[in-house]
């Protein structure tokens, strides 16, 4: 079934690994440039956390009302065809929401809808772009942690360091610019993947799209160690999102930082990002991926603790690079256990029904930190988080969550 391996260090990596690393490098510039213009919009939309948290969980929403079909959809479709399609769909989007800034049409509405749009296509792009790594390195353990967090850091550092700078200088010439960057971008990411080898065509199993789903549904359920890390994570989002749904007004109310301001804090979230990955690559070589996910969350929880207990712009910078490592560390532990355990033809539904799972909580975070936040202080959700965070990491180091070794789950149908 596996593919043969390349060297673990990726020292010469394949042509359509670099063209990938290429289109996300692209891709996540005019990311982050949106990153920093969408709550900056909004805070210009609306005062109101509860408004504000709306847009954040409908942009959320689609992890949990789209994830799972996609996954199925790109296991039948040609998985480079669906991320080219995913990101002409986004870029023409994020066009139609500067030209309603331009028009001075653009609201809260607007802005949710939009953000909806992008993370369903994102939907569509990641869950295939996961799915087509393994055939372009293999599945050996450490080629695909050393490959996942290559392009991990590559998008931290063009996501989190250049782009939120890049776009809230942007949003202060004009609200529009950075979105038609944003636009420009997915162009440009479509026009890179076409460098991308074609992955084997999905073979074809007559099985209708919510049987396919099901299947890989049970699958997902009865693999221990993929449940545990989906769970663990869920745990982590409906924290991490309940205490950055409103970060936007912390930052400029009671941290006083200022637009600008605003994107460096984002920058120092990337800065730690990037770093996470090379902490990421040499965890991996002492660690399994799912001893990985309790001390990045431990660390967050810290981060978040820190951030609202002592605010200070140059503290929350400091805890804001806390986060981002730890956003790397456990993306890299969760994106490398389930290239590695799961089978090719599966891979996209087991990504998406991972997310359905792991990322459903996210807008469920979201509502709660705009209420939290709300009803009480800005500062509320982000104690409220770290704690939660605090909880779960110590709930996965009890000794019935501790990882055992366990077999796959038979899957009737093929022979791996």
């Amino acid at each position: 079934m596996s593919a043969t391996a390349t060297g673990p260090e990726l020292a010469s990596p394949p042509r359509g690994l670099r063209a990938l690393w290429a289109a996300t490098a692209v891709s996540s510039l005019g990311d982050g440039a949106y990153l920093a213009a969408a709550p900056l919009l909004a805070a210009t939309l609306t005062q109101s956390p509860v408004a504000i948290s709306l847009v954040s969980t409908a942009t959320l929403a689609p992890w949990f009302l789209v994830g799972p079909f996609a996954g199925a959809l790109v296991d039948r479709w040609p998985r480079r065809t669906v991320m080219i399609t995913a990101d002409l769909i986004r870029a023409a989007c994020v066009l139609a929401l500067a030209v309603l800034i331009l028009a001075d049409l653009a609201t809260i509405a607007g802005l949710a809808t939009v953000g909806f749009i992008l993370t369903s296509g994102q939907s569509f792009h990641n869950a295939a772009a996961q799915a087509m790594i393994p055939n372009l390195t293999g599945r050996d353990r450490a080629a695909l942690a050393s490959a996942n967090s290559r392009i991990a850091t590559t998008e931290s550092v063009a996501a989190g360091f250049v782009g939120p700078p890049l776009g809230s200088s942007l949003f202060s010439l004009a609200p529009w610019l950075p979105l038609a960057a944003d636009a420009t971008s997915f162009a440009a990411s479509a026009t890179l993947l076409r460098a991308v080898p074609a992955s084997p065509a999905p073979r074809r199993t007559g099985k209708g799209l919510f049987a396919s789903l099901a299947q890989a549904t049970r699958w997902m359920l009865h693999h221990r160690q993929l449940l545990e890390l989906a769970l663990l994570i869920a745990g982590g989002n409906l924290a991490t999102n309940a205490a950055l749904a409103t970060f936007v007004l912390y930052a400029h109310q009671d941290l006083g930082v200022t637009t600008w301001g605003f994107g460096l804090l984002l920058a120092s979230q990337a800065i730690g990002a990037t770093l996470g990955g090379w902490v990421a690559t040499r965890m991996s070589k002492h660690l399994s991926f799912r001893a990985m996910l309790p001390i990045a969350q431990l660390s967050r929880a810290i981060a978040f603790l820190s951030l609202a207990l002592m605010p200070s712009p140059y503290i929350a910078g400091a805890c804001m690079s806390i986060i981002g490592a730890s956003f790397t560390v456990g993306t890299v532990a969760a994106v490398s256990a389930r290239q590695q355990l799961v089978p090719d033809d599966m891979l996209g539904r087991v990504v998406n029904v991972f997310r359905l799972i792991g990322n459903g909580a996210a807008p469920i975070g979201a509502a709660i930190g705009g209420v939290l936040a709300a009803r009480y202080a800005l500062d509320t959700p982000i104690i409220a988080g770290g704690l939660f965070t605090l909880g779960v990491a110590a709930l996965s180091l009890l000794p019935q969550f501790r990882p055992r070794p366990a077999p796959n789950p038979p899957d009737n149908t093929h022979q791996h």
